[in-house]
């Protein structure tokens, strides 16, 4: 991937990541703060990308179809998948599926636990065998994350690839939505 074609937005977002990761060798925790931080840092960004993306195809400039956004706005960013949905349907962009996308998926999934499950898999995450398996053997080969049962066994040696995963996942995630348009650029002031 080439560095040289991610958006500002995405730049900064390496930067802040890049800060935290300094600031993180430094701390001997579980590391479960900066998993956070790191892929709530990169779904901002996403986020960003997204609004711009809308804004810049005129939808917001037509009334009817303003309507129409600002009903389904909400849905757009639930969920990941309905943001991989409407980067391809409504802009032609595709990542889902892709490496860096799986990647960070897990790292999402892992994100989940934490907030939502206190280190262990969620009653959701766990509730499909072949699924909670795959989440398991995802983060093992991704991060060398081990866990017993639904517990993950956290610990500060995460924190550089997971900082890593959304690195390659920004940069990616740029180089798609570039390759398609290749005057995009989101700016530090339109992610807020």
């Amino acid at each position: 991937m080439n560095a040289a074609i991610t958006s500002t937005s995405g730049e900064m977002t390496i930067l802040r990541i890049a800060s935290l990761l300094a600031e993180a060798e430094q701390d001997e925790g579980d590391g479960s703060s900066y998993v956070v931080s790191f892929a709530t840092l990169t779904e901002a960004h996403v986020d960003a990308c997204l609004r711009h993306l809308f804004s810049a195809s005129g939808v917001t400039e037509n009334g009817l179809a303003k309507q129409m956004y600002t009903e389904l706005q909400d849905s757009i960013y639930r969920t990941w998948d309905s943001r991989y949905k409407w980067l391809a349907q409504a802009f032609d962009v595709k990542v889902k599926g892709q490496r860096f996308e799986q990647d960070f998926g897990l790292l999402v999934e892992l994100r989940n636990s934490i907030v939502h499950g206190g280190g262990y898999l969620t009653a959701l995450q766990s509730a499909k065998i072949p699924q909670m398996i795959a989440i398991r053997s995802g983060l093992q080969r991704c991060l060398g994350l081990e866990s017993h049962g639904r517990k993950f066994l956290l610990d500060c040696k995460i924190i550089a690839p997971a900082a890593r995963i959304c690195r390659d996942y920004i940069q990616g995630f740029d180089e798609a939505i570039k390759l398609k348009f290749p005057a995009f650029e989101v700016r530090l002031d339109e992610t807020h």
